[in-house]
């Protein structure tokens, strides 16, 4: 220093050169090229510091003692100095240089060149996460800093390490964070279940560690990631957080597994957006439960579901379960048995969905094929595969029954097969027959099945139909006799379900011989009818009840 040079000292007297060079400490004021080695360090401790004290060079030059001799943290030049200088239980060491410039010279601009209190110039831990730290002299306190996040304690009243968990952040800190207090299932490498540090020169050092690559540890157990535990820790259904995660992620008797990304976004890490960012968690309806063009949702107020799993019909909607509520969920509770029109209505399950149900149509034999998306339909297109027997008419009828006194079966082979005094009756006759199985007018309405008549039933202006189980207006029966004339029959309307040969006698649909206009009996029928033998039996059945009326047979 050139003599004459004038130098203020950390007290703010001001010397000449020549006084202060007896003042300071042997090579303070000599100018540097090469950096400081540790004894040259240590002559800072002439000022502040304690030569003799543990630790590297610039440790001990740090305060206590400061400036004016005094050690209590009460005084800011001592404050909470040892604490950030040395490594505790809860933090590692914080660098000098982190909070001041530390510099290469006594006289160095920032140094010694100004009143108390020394210059806080924030380094890299403090401004992490983009804060903007600032130290507020009258109240002693940094504010903004990554170290104390959003807390501001006071400098120069230190606490101890036993004090400061919870203190710069919540347990556990406020959303997005998990509001979990289970702090080693995330920071396991850091922190212990009992928050006993395991590593605190990893805490406070401007990154947060986590503990990758095992969901578990901050929800499910040891069957699978799905609560229970949730992550604050219940074990019990009727919680939000718990509910039906292990009736859908096991499936049951009569479900297949539901992943979990079915329901929620699986995060390749845990600090993805949206993943640890708050309760409840959020759900990404994906795969089956959008099915068929489906809209999920979910009401968080009546805790239900709207998703194709549990109401695969748009044409029978089913409420879903509440999902915090135990339930035994039955064959009707997503779908009715059968499901509405335009399903068949019969309940034969397993005729077309042999692959999933039994053959008691009611036990899942394949549950991957159940609720997974897909109607699995595999049938015989066959109509007996349905209904019929030896041919496609009933019996059996589409619910299984044989005996002609149920509506679906009655008379129907009768019909078909014809007797040996009429011919046999076409289905088309009484039915639209369908090209295929999912036709129209087939399988989609309730039962009983759809009466079109046509053909030798429509014939003479015949406006025929059915209803309480009898056919009426039909020439079939005699109701409607050519050119308008009475047929004189004593059963014209017979029933259906009534098969044991009292309906249809000779004489039910028209009088032996009919009333006029038709001739009197002085002939046999035989005489003007070729089909009919002398004792009345017919050598031509099929020629009878045919819509015409036969006559000569060539």
């Amino acid at each position: 220093m050139a003599e004459g040079k004038r130098s203020t000292l950390p007290l703010g007297v001001t010397v000449v050169a020549g006084a202060l060079a007896a003042l300071v400490p042997p090579g303070c004021l000599d100018s540097r090229e090469a950096p400081k080695t540790d004894a040259e360090y240590g002559e800072c401790t002439s000022c502040h510091g304690e030569a003799n004290r543990s630790g590297d060079a610039l440790a001990r030059s740090a305060p206590p003692i400061d400036l004016l001799g005094q050690t209590a943290p009460g005084y800011p030049g001592v404050g909470a100095h040892a604490i950030h200088l040395y490594a505790s239980a809860t933090h590692g060491a914080v660098a000098c240089d982190e909070c001041h410039t530390v510099p290469d010279d006594v006289d160095a601009p920032g140094h010694a060149d100004d009143k108390r209190p020394a210059e806080l110039v924030f380094g890299a831990l403090a401004k992490t996460g983009r804060r903007e730290p600032s130290y507020d002299p009258n109240r002693r306190t940094c504010v903004d800093s990554y170290c104390h996040s959003d807390a501001r304690p006071v400098w120069s009243e230190p606490k101890s390490s036993s004090q400061a968990c919870g203190s710069c952040h919540g347990l556990p800190p406020p959303a997005p964070h998990p509001q979990s207090e289970n702090c080693s299932a995330c920071h396991g490498d850091v922190i212990d279940a009992e928050r006993r540090f395991l590593a605190p020169e990893r805490h406070v050092d401007g990154k947060v560690d986590y503990v990758a690559g095992d969901c578990s540890l901050c929800h499910g157990g040891s069957e699978n990631a799905a609560p229970p535990l949730d992550t604050s820790g219940n074990d019990d259904i009727t919680a939000m957080g718990v509910g039906a995660h292990q009736a859908h992620l096991f499936g049951g008797e009569n479900a297949r597994p539901v992943a979990c990304d079915e329901c929620h976004r699986v995060p390749a890490t845990v600090a993805e957006p949206t993943h640890a960012d708050g309760l409840p968690a959020e759900l990404s309806f994906s795969g089956v439960a959008t099915s068929g063009e489906f809209s999920a949702s979910f009401d968080a107020s009546s805790a239900t579901c709207s998703t194709y799993c549990h109401a695969p019909s748009p044409n029978d909607p089913h409420a879903s379960p509440v999902w915090n509520e135990p339930v035994t969920l039955e064959c009707t509770s997503c779908h009715g048995a059968p499901p509405p029109a335009p399903h068949p209505q019969m309940t034969a399950c397993s005729l077309c969905h042999a692959d999933v149900v039994d053959g008691d149509d009611r036990t899942i034999v394949d549950r991957d094929l159940h609720v997974n998306g897909t109607v699995e339909v595999a049938f015989d297109t066959a109509c007996n595969a349905c209904h019929g027997g030896e041919n496609a008419a009933p019996p059996l009828d589409v619910a299984g029954n044989a005996r002609t006194t149920f509506d679906g079966v009655g008379a129907h082979q009768t019909h078909v097969l014809g007797t040996e005094r009429s011919r046999a009756v076409p289905c088309g006759e009484c039915h639209v027959v369908p090209g295929d199985v999912f036709d129209p007018g087939h399988m989609d309405t309730d039962r009983p099945a759809e009466v079109v008549f046509s053909g030798t039933a429509s014939i003479n202006g015949a406006m025929p139909v059915y209803e309480n189980g009898t056919c009426g207006s039909t020439p079939c029966h005699g109701a409607v006799f050519p050119d308008g004339h009475p047929s004189g029959g004593s059963n014209t309307t017979p029933i259906w379900t009534r098969v044991d040969g009292s309906e249809t006698t000779c004489g039910s649909c028209h009088s032996i011989p009919p009333p006029p206009p038709h001739p009197l009996p002085t002939y046999p029928c035989s005489q003007c009818h070729g089909n009919i033998a002398e004792d009345l039996t017919f050598t031509r059945p099929e020629l009878h009840v045919d819509g015409i009326v036969t006559f000569a047979i060539e």
